[in-house]
Order: structure tokens, then sequence, then C-alpha cells
């Protein structure tokens, strides 16, 4: 019998779930379809969704936020191309960037308080079971939620909550550039040391097999099976943004999911 992750106690069956790897997006984009779904998920369109990709570069601003901790100038950010975007989210300024997988969870949250930070906390078990499979020891931070390895952060989380629907979601640094980190106080803080599983390891990583462990992690950790789009939630896929993804079953280590053909830049 499952354990519901948001209360704790004995679920009959585990609930459904698509997990969606879009491959590389720019935020925006990502954030609008976000939107659109936790609109459709309140109207029970769909089940709950897991989005898997990787960012274009860019600057977030969670909506506790300094702009003090942002450290380039407008024409510094212009000349590198990098944007920074105020978002709902919960945290300070972060960085994501190719190289970073992202997890956007759109899920339904019953009640507030203890079941949002339930949710906070399975997030963090998937992450730090992830770098468990590699070997890694992590750990939290009780005042800074995500998955740390010693004194350096390896793994984010921030999340907006309405009607009931958390998205947004969490990030883990795999073998991305850390500079841009330097360029910010990451979520608020100075002289935070970031890191990433390449950087511990010492060796190259394939983004495409972490994805698949924090899809099937995720599945197991929050008491969800991969679940089948029927007919009409197929139809109803292109008014949600998800036009020309395919049904895999063996999609992501052998995870059922959709996939974007044209955005799979794993490997």
């Amino acid at each position: 019998m499952a354990t519901s992750p948001s209360t704790g106690k004995p679920s009959p069956e585990k609930r459904p779930l698509w997990i969606i790897d879009l491959g590389r997006q720019a935020y925006e984009k990502t954030r609008e379809l976000q939107k659109r779904l936790v609109r459709a998920r309140l109207e029970e369109r769909t089940p709950d969704v897991l989005l898997l990709l990787e960012h274009d570069p860019v600057f977030t601003m969670g909506r506790h936020g300094s702009w003090e901790n942002l450290l380039l100038s407008e024409e510094a950010l212009r000349a590198r191309g990098i944007a920074c975007i105020p978002t709902e989210r919960g945290g300070d300024v972060t960085y994501h960037g190719p190289g970073q997988l992202v997890g956007y969870p759109v899920v339904r949250v019953p009640g507030k308080g203890r079941q949002v930070k339930a949710l906070v906390e399975g997030f963090e078990d998937v992450l730090l079971r992830t770098l468990a499979r590699f070997g890694i020891q992590g750990r939290r931070n009780p005042g800074n939620p995500g998955a740390w390895v010693g004194q350096a952060k390896i793994g984010s989380i921030g999340i907006a909550v309405q009607h009931g629907v958390s998205f947004h979601g969490f990030s883990l640094n795999v073998g991305m550039d850390l500079t841009p980190f330097s360029w910010i106080h990451t979520c608020g803080h100075r002289n935070l040391r970031i890191t990433s599983l390449e950087e511990r390891l010492g060796e190259e990583v394939s983004l495409r097999k972490v994805k698949g462990m924090v899809a099937s992690l995720f599945a197991h950790r929050m008491a969800y099976r991969p679940a089948l789009p029927d007919t009409a939630q197929r139809q109803d896929a292109t008014a949600l943004g998800l036009p020309g993804l395919a049904w895999v079953e063996d999609g992501v280590d052998n995870v059922p999911c959709w996939v974007n053909p044209e955005k799979r830049p794993y490997g």
C-alpha cells in the first residue's frame, strides 16, 4: 500500500502522473505552460504532471528576493544575453542553464502548511536519492531547501501554490557551467558555494541518465504511477501547449513519458 507524501497516511493506490520530457526550453515559455497546466489540473483535465527539461541561460528572482543579490548591471546582463525574470516561486535569485536538470511538478496539494512542507521534503528526498545513486552523500539544510554536499549546494527547490496546485519545483546541477552563479548571491546568500555532479565525480555525467533516475525516483517517492493519457487528453494536449509530443512507453530509462522529439539534447 502506497503512502501519501502530503499526509503520511496509507493510500489505496498510486496516483496517475504524466512525465513530460521537454528537452531544452526558454524559461518564459515553460512558465506559461506551467500556468496552463495549473488551470487544467484545477479543472481535472489532467492528472498531476512532472515536466523535465533544461533551460536556456536565465536568472530568476523569487517573490521574496532582493535585486541587490543580482551583481550584474542591466548592461552587463544584455552583453551576456541573459535576462533576470521575476517569478511567483519562493526564495531569492538563482541561475538556470544548459547542463542543469529542472523538474517542474504541477501537482495537487491538499490542505496547507504541513502538506506543503511534506511536498518540499519529498522533492528533497528525490534529489538526495539521486545523489546516492552516484555514491554521493547529500544532506538537507533546514534554512535553505534543496540538496547539499558538504557546504556546497548542488540542488535547489522553489515552489508556488495557487488554489491548491503546486508549480515551479526543483533543479539539480549535473554538468553545467557554474560561472554565472558567481554573478549573484545565490538564494540570497553571500559566498554560497555551488557545485555539480560532474565537479564532485570528476567525470562527465549523462543528463539523460540523471533525468531517468529523477523520473523513476520521483514516481516512487511521491507514490505515483506513470499514466497513459486517454484519447480526450491527447486531443487536449495541443490546447495546453504540448503539440507534437509523442508517448513513449520506455522513454526515460523504461519510465513511460511524453517526449518532444525535436528537443532532446540528452545523451
